[in-house]
């Protein structure tokens, strides 16, 4: 049986695999998706999409979609803790620098300006349900990979309900996030490090006092550093959905479900939410988590082939995993597309690995880890004592342009030019 007739196996129908099944289903190449849960997952996790992800979106079909049902805002900014305001309640902590995707009186941030929000379980569903739109893709829920099984042209997948039918594809896409059960079977470490802190990420609904026009703000000058960013579009004089993620020191030994209890995050939520006080927040979801600095040293094994937190995981100070994973999907999609409807060499899936893992290592990697440990430092200092930060406050047009370009020029892998360059 030809690799045509066959679809793609794609495990994992988190933002990664819908992405990739969308674009597939759109090139009219058939794809199986399946998810271990019962429905698509949801976790207070991502949020934010830069530049490079908004351009991939716009040429696919996705971004106005996207646009309509999310918001953007106009870049990130670090702040020192919320500071008494003399009345009773707290003030944003002074601006040590900030970091502009766009210029901030620009009232339209047309693509690829600012930052593109909307959260990651809204996204995950706008792509699935354009996915299944294409009449090329299917998916199955409470179906979790239990054994691969290779053939000379096909592979197999069986799954841990053992009341469910094997199913067959001609290549198999584990996107099966930070824990990919795919990654296991298929036996390819993900080597690296865990961070010694825990993160209590949480969703709670704030009401809106000022206008601190970068509305993702990294705070530092705290053990407890935290990152607060907004899910819904912040509106002066109205409550919105924000995402407050806040760092618990190693030495806490504190459980994670003490962690996760109401007194304990409003005792966070005390030293870095601004506003007045008593403090109004109505929490609508919470998570504990670990955070990993971690890559696989190939992301393809024969007909199985990686992508997102199923090949790399990094800490999320910057928002760089999920825009990374999507990136991913759209290199592989494109390989995929190369291959099964071209005719062109599944060596491409080689030369997407070894892209997207040069990304990771020389690109992704480095950033977030500069990002996550330029939160230790003094707020008091940072301006003066971190060169990133420094340059950010003497930058001009050329050098704000200097910080983006590889925002666009290295983080994307554009496979048709690689396929050209390697002759496949």
């Amino acid at each position: 049986m030809s690799n045509e007739q066959l679809p793609v196996l794609v495990a994992g129908a988190g933002p990664v695999g819908c992405f990739i099944a969308y674009r597939l289903g759109k090139a009219g190449i058939p794809v199986h998706l399946f998810e271990k849960e019962a429905a698509l997952p949801y976790s207070p996790r991502a949020v934010g999409y830069y530049g490079a992800t908004q351009i991939m979106f716009q040429e696919c079909g996705l971004y106005d979609l996207v646009r309509s049902e999310g918001f953007v805002t106009a870049g990130l900014c670090w702040r020192g803790p919320p500071i008494d305001d003399g009345q009773g309640g707290k003030r944003l902590g002074d601006m040590i620098a900030a970091q502009p995707l766009c210029d901030p009186s620009d009232p339209v941030k047309d693509c690829p300006s600012g930052l593109l929000n909307l959260r990651q379980s809204e996204l995950t569903k706008l792509i699935l349900h354009e996915a299944l739109k294409t009449g090329k893709v299917t998916i199955q829920f409470n179906s979790e990979v239990a054994s691969i099984e290779e053939g000379e042209n096909s592979i197999k997948i069986s799954f841990e309900n053992q009341e469910l039918a094997p199913v067959s594809g001609c290549y198999l896409v584990g996107a099966d996030g930070g824990k990919s059960k795919t990654r296991k079977l298929i036996g390819t470490p993900c080597l690296g490090h865990t961070w010694p802190e825990r993160l209590v990420s949480t969703d709670v609904i704030l009401g809106n006092y000022v206008d601190p026009v970068f509305h993702t703000c990294y705070i530092i000058g705290t053990e407890n550093f935290t990152i607060m960013t907004p899910l819904t579009e912040p509106i002066v004089g109205e409550k919105s959905l924000w995402r407050c993620t806040v760092a618990v020191p190693p030495e806490d030994q504190r459980s994670d479900e003490e962690l996760v209890q109401n007194a304990v995050i409003q005792g966070f939520y005390e030293q870095v939410i601004s506003g007045p006080r008593p403090l109004q927040a109505e929490i609508s979801a919470r998570a504990v988590y670990r955070i990993h600095q971690r890559i696989v040293p190939t992301m393809r094994k024969s007909r199985c082939v990686l992508a997102g937190d199923a090949a790399h995981l990094n800490n999320p100070y910057g928002a760089m995993g999920l825009n990374t994973g999507l990136l991913d999907g759209d290199a592989l999609a494109e390989a995929l597309v190369m291959i099964l409807n071209e005719g062109r060499s599944d060596e491409l899936l080689t030369i997407y690995s070894d892209s997207r893992v040069q990304v990771f290592k020389n690109f992704v990697d480095p950033t977030t880890t500069a990002n996550k440990l330029r939160l230790h430092l003094p707020s008091e200092t940072a301006a003066q004592d971190d060169y990133y930060l420094r340059s950010l406050n003497n930058a001009t047009q050329e050098t704000l342009e200097s910080r983006a370009r590889p925002y666009f020029e290295t983080w994307r892998t554009d496979m048709r030019a690689l396929a050209k360059e390697t002759g496949l």
